[in-house]
């Protein structure tokens, strides 16, 4: 498949996607959705690759969210957008249950989707001009990309809900304290930081990390396929709801 909107490389046992739309802070469409989702699947299949790196083009923004224009295009037609979203559900949760780390570096803005993306990550490495958020809230809708489930078992109930029914952001300083991103660096050390935290990973066993990460969810009470599938649910019944047309 050629890709349009994304870059896909591979470095040895290293497999890096770059969401590639700088000109409109990389919002994702459904082009982009089915190329990453391409993308991710070559990379599973790959038995060299052992870590795969997450990140936006450009310095401003990771992912700032949902294209806006097929936002518009879509607030008339459920059914597309219920697909939009099922097609975007399936692909963060494939990142989840790849059973390969992937590391989300987040240089800038992450709003909407592409915070539910970086939460489907194993790590989230954040710039201190981060902006990080779910605004959802502010349009009649909720993240109903798995935000609901993996930001609460991230970072606890109580800010989880703050989060979630404000739809305010946080900076990059603000997630690293609450336990959302693993580590802050400077947006100049973004890189180098990156590389080194996937090439360590890729010295270690892929059975030994695969098995590690399945032992670490299997410790969490309610399963993540319930709590995402009755997030689905709800999200069907908000998508049909007077508010959220209006």
């Amino acid at each position: 498949m050629n890709y349009k909107n994304i870059i896909y490389e591979k470095k040895s046992s290293i497999g890096k996607i770059i969401i590639n739309r700088p000109e409109v802070l990389n919002a994702v469409d459904s082009q982009t959705i089915v190329e990453l989702k391409d993308a991710l699947s070559q990379v599973g299949k790959d038995p060299q690759i052992r870590v795969i790196t997450l990140t936006g083009s450009g310095e401003k923004s990771f992912i700032v969210g949902a294209d806006k224009k097929e936002i518009n295009k879509r607030s008339e037609n459920v059914e597309e957008a219920e697909n939009f979203e099922a097609c975007c559900r399936e692909t963060f949760n494939f990142i989840e249950n790849l059973g390969k780390p992937t590391i989300c570096a987040i240089n800038g803005y992450a709003f909407g989707l592409g915070l539910q993306l970086a939460l489907a990550c194993t790590f989230r490495i954040v710039s201190s001009n981060a902006k990080l958020g779910l605004p959802e809230i502010n349009f009649g809708f909720f993240p109903a990309m798995g935000a609901t489930q993996r930001l609460t078992r991230l970072i606890g109930e109580a800010k989880a809900t703050e989060m979630i029914l404000t739809g305010e952001s946080i900076d990059g300083e603000e997630a690293y304290r609450i336990g959302l991103a693993n580590k802050k660096v400077s947006p100049n050390e973004m890189g180098d930081y990156v590389e080194k935290l996937a090439e360590k990973l890729a010295e270690k066993s892929p059975t030994v990390m695969k098995l590690a990460m399945e032992a670490i969810k299997h410790e969490k009470g309610t399963s993540m396929g319930d709590g995402l599938a009755y997030e689905a649910k709800l999200s069907e019944i908000c998508f049909k709801s007077r508010e959220t047309k209006e």
